[in-house]
């Protein structure tokens, strides 16, 4: 067939060169089943994309679900966390005050101890000052009356002659009314002379 322009196209066509169909229910049944088969298939892909769809909107679901039970797993975590954290903060606040108190009955307790000391202190003082004025007196205690001399002799500082009588040795010295009276020396010596005179035997001897 030409055409204008000189260009000729040929249109092929296809020829069934199949055997005749022995009956029209054949036919009927051989491009009812082409036709069919479309529908089933497009029908089919559909069923299978709306479970696909379906399954994926499960899934997702799910995943959903999880990713909320996860939230709030995390969000109750995290509240524990703070809370924990709050706890040990006020312990540690509660260990410092409770190392202050110590601290402070340590400090109290020193104290008392050494105003314990400071008293016991001033108890034995006087008990040694006493034991020390005793012990220093002893040597001393031979009898009231050497005791009272001592003291009289260091009232009145001893002469050369008192310190060489020797300790104990009294002077006796007699009443005044028992002490004789002196003779004067001039008779005494010619009543000596004249004894003499009278006596040259006495007088001779050796």
């Amino acid at each position: 067939m030409e055409g204008e322009g000189g260009v000729v196209m040929i249109k092929r066509a296809e020829i069934d060169t199949r055997a005749p169909f022995r009956s029209v229910k054949e036919a009927v049944a051989l491009f009812g089943e082409k036709v069919l088969a479309g529908e089933v298939y497009a029908t089919k892909l559909k069923e299978m994309r709306g479970e696909a769809s379906g399954n994926v909107n499960s899934k997702l679901g799910t995943v959903a679900a999880e990713l909320e039970e996860t939230k709030n797993n995390l969000e109750k975590a995290r509240e524990e966390s703070t809370a924990m954290a709050n706890h040990l903060t006020s312990l540690k606040e509660e260990l410092e005050r409770t190392k202050r108190e110590l601290q402070k009955m340590k400090d109290r307790e020193t104290e008392k101890l050494m105003m314990e000391f400071e008293i016991e202190d001033v108890k034995i003082v006087p008990d040694t000052t006493k034991f020390e004025v005793e012990k220093t007196r002893m040597p001393n205690e031979r009898g009231p009356e050497l005791q009272k001399k001592r003291y009289v002799t260091f009232a009145n500082p001893p002469s050369l002659a008192q310190v060489m009588v020797p300790q104990g040795v009294e002077k006796l010295e007699r009443h005044p009314s028992l002490r004789r009276k002196k003779k004067p020396l001039i008779p005494l010596i010619g009543g000596i002379f004249s004894r003499k005179k009278g006596n040259p035997e006495i007088a001779s001897s050796p």
